[in-house]
Parts: structure tokens; C-alpha cells; sequence
């Protein structure tokens, strides 16, 4: 039977597993390089961040509504892990598309061209779901 503990492990792991994956990924990941900052490419960093971070809220907050109104029933339980995968999903989705998108900033850049700027440097963090 599932309670709201399992929930709440369930979504934590996840959560940190995500955060964790995202962490070292900035110490060894694919880089892009370009010259001028791009918000488009910001946006979605932070987008990803957020569904992250939604996960590990979303987990504890259903566990704690869990254990509050004790239903019978597991589908609530379940409903609450497949929205945590979800929102999961949805950030290594966002990082995909933040990917695609600094690859196609970079390539803009002509090779051997300075920047009159220092340089932004954007590191994939590629997910589980999408590689």
C-alpha cells in the first residue's frame, strides 16, 4: 500500500537526482560559446530551474496533503508521483530546447572572430529523457 512517505521519497529522490544531474553536468558537460548574452537562452535555463525545483514542491506538498486526509484509495498517490515525473520531463524538455537553441547561438559565431565582450559560455545539461 502505498502511503504518503513513498510519495514524498519518491518525489525527493527524483528531485535531487535531477538537481544533482544538472550540478555535475557544470563541471563536464558539452559547452557552447557566445559573444553576446542571450535572454532567450536565460529564459529557459531558468524555466528548467523552476520545473525542478515545482518537483520537490510538488512531492512534499502531496505528501503532506496525503498524510492530512489519509485516502483510501492509491490513485491520489499515484496521480502526485506521475505529476513529479512529469514536471520532471517537462524540465529536461525545456533543457533540450535551451541546448538546441545555444548550439544555434554559437554557430552564428564566426570562427577565430573576438568578442567584444566577455564571452557567455552556456553547459548543456542534457536529462534522462532526452539525450
Amino acid at each position: 500500500m502505498l502511503r504518503a512517505e513513498h510519495v514524498a521519497l519518491f518525489g525527493l529522490l527524483l528531485t535531487a537526482g535531477a538537481l544533482f544531474e544538472r550540478l555535475s553536468a557544470l563541471r563536464g558537460g558539452r559547452q557552447y560559446v557566445f559573444c553576446h548574452a542571450s535572454e532567450a537562452v536565460d529564459r529557459l535555463t531558468y524555466t528548467a530551474l523552476a520545473l525542478v525545483l515545482s518537483a520537490g514542491a510538488v512531492s512534499t506538498l502531496s505528501a503532506i496533503a496525503l498524510w492530512w486526509n489519509k485516502p483510501r484509495s492509491a490513485l491520489l498517490h499515484l496521480a502526485c508521483m506521475i505529476t513529479v515525473v512529469a514536471l520532471l520531463i517537462a524540465a529536461d524538455g525545456v533543457d533540450a530546447r535551451g541546448e538546441s537553441r545555444a548550439a544555434t547561438i554559437a554557430a552564428q559565431r564566426p570562427v577565430g572572430d573576438k568578442c567584444d565582450y566577455i564571452p557567455q559560455d552556456y553547459t548543456a545539461t542534457p536529462g534522462w529523457f532526452y539525450w
